[in-house]
């Protein structure tokens, strides 16, 4: 007897998508299409987790389903991507969802993007080319099985005994960021990998294959894990050797120790704190596409790493050396060094400000360039000290020095 969750649907989602799911229903029994909830909405139901994206499967042409709906009236199509038959709906009260029709893909390469070989195939063979076994439930959208539940694969039992398992043998070969995202799945869901899939992993870990991937892909999927922000994905990241993927050693750094200090300094990219402390290997950095600002933390993180720190003999010293560096990257140093002087910059130093501007030196008598570079140096020299706390004291010490 299958297992039917109508009930789930109409407890879980809200009114509007389910309006929308009706809408679709409707539209699929007067024009002979096999629709279909897919994935992630279909785990979380089972898991009781927070639902916040809908994807819907369309069993042939689903950019032709969504004109239909939209002939009818019931939608706005935003997006359409005409290669894969995909398209992003708009149903009313702002109700997003998105179709994608059934398809086989075949990888060319090992670890690059996949290409559609078939649009509009089964259900059942577009299940296959999904990542784990509890990604790959539906739930039928149709009128006669409204809510029931389509397993090929063993998906629901594998919810039921929390285990992460992969599809086929040569699934982390065709897409090694699935071994990423199998990580943020197990620390998000408490999963564990089962055996095979585990010896899976390892097998393609260690025999170092992987230079030539789409790091892209990896990126994307070790951004999400670490923006969590959980020191136990970290954890577990070691622990499952997933470093050698980056051709990197393992630090000895426990999660707990980045998530707190993440908690404490707020920085733009916290994702790259956990990764600056293991990825190294140069080659790697240029493969994964950073932006001019994620490339800065990595050189900033390098240049912090080679400098001597023993000429650090002041606050001002320690300001000057720390100053220009990403924030991130302060934070990285730290970690891999566990120098004094990083934290004090961090909680202490790089908060001091010096509140007087260029005009307010002019007012005051300074007017040569170089001369307001000068003293607003030696400005900041006092406020570091303690010499000078607050505005008042600023134009204070400006003034014995300009009379």
């Amino acid at each position: 007897m299958p297992i039917n969750l109508k009930d789930k649907i109409e407890h879980r989602l809200s009114e509007n998508v389910q309006k929308a799911l009706l809408s679709c229903s409707k539209t699929a029994e007067k024009y002979g299409f096999k629709i279909y909830l897919i994935g992630g909405v279909v785990r979380d139901l089972f898991l009781k987790k927070e639902i916040f994206d809908i994807d819907v499967t369309v069993e042939g042409d689903a950019v032709e389903f969504c004109h239909k709906l939209a002939d009818e009236k019931l939608c706005k199509i935003l997006q359409v991507q005409d290669k894969l038959k995909t398209a992003k709906v708009l149903f009313s009260e702002n109700t997003e969802i998105d179709f994608a029709s059934t398809r086989q893909e075949f990888y060319p390469k090992r670890g690059h993007l996949p290409v559609a070989v078939r649009i509009g195939c089964s259900l059942q063979e577009d299940v296959y080319r999904r990542d784990f076994t509890i990604n790959s439930l539906a739930i039928s959208l149709n009128k006669e099985t409204f809510g029931d539940v389509i397993d090929y694969v063993g998906g629901v039992d594998d919810i039921k005994n929390k285990t992460l398992k992969v599809l086929h043998d040569n699934s982390f070969c065709e897409d090694p960021s699935r071994i990423i995202r199998g990580l943020k799945f197990a620390a998000r869901f408490g999963f564990h990998r089962d055996k095979h899939t585990k010896e899976l992993q390892e097998k393609y870990q260690n025999e170092q294959l992987h230079k030539d991937i789409s790091w892209t892909r990896i990126k994307s999927e070790i951004k999400q894990a670490f923006s969590l922000n959980t020191g136990k994905i970290f954890d577990m990241f070691l622990a499952n050797g997933e470093e050698k993927l980056f051709y990197a050693q393992k630090p000895e750094i426990k999660g707990l120790e980045i998530q707190t200090l993440l908690e404490n300094h707020h920085v733009d990219f916290p994702w790259l704190v956990y990764l600056g402390c293991v990825l190294k290997d140069e080659e790697i950095i240029e493969a994964f596409c950073f932006t001019r600002a994620e490339k800065k933390v990595f050189s900033d993180r390098d240049t912090l790493l080679s400098e001597n720190l023993s000429m650090l003999n002041s606050n001002y010293d320690i300001y000057k050396f720390f100053e220009k560096r990403a924030p991130e990257a302060v934070l990285i140093y730290y970690l891999l060094t566990k120098r004094k002087e990083a934290l004090i910059y961090i909680e202490k130093l790089s908060k001091i400000r010096i509140e007087l501007k260029g005009n307010d030196l002019k007012e005051l008598g300074v007017t040569d360039g170089k001369e307001i570079g000068k003293m607003l140096d030696e400005i900041l020299k006092k406020k570091l000290s303690g010499a000078i706390v607050n505005k008042k004291d600023e134009i204070a010490f400006v003034k014995t020095k300009t009379k």
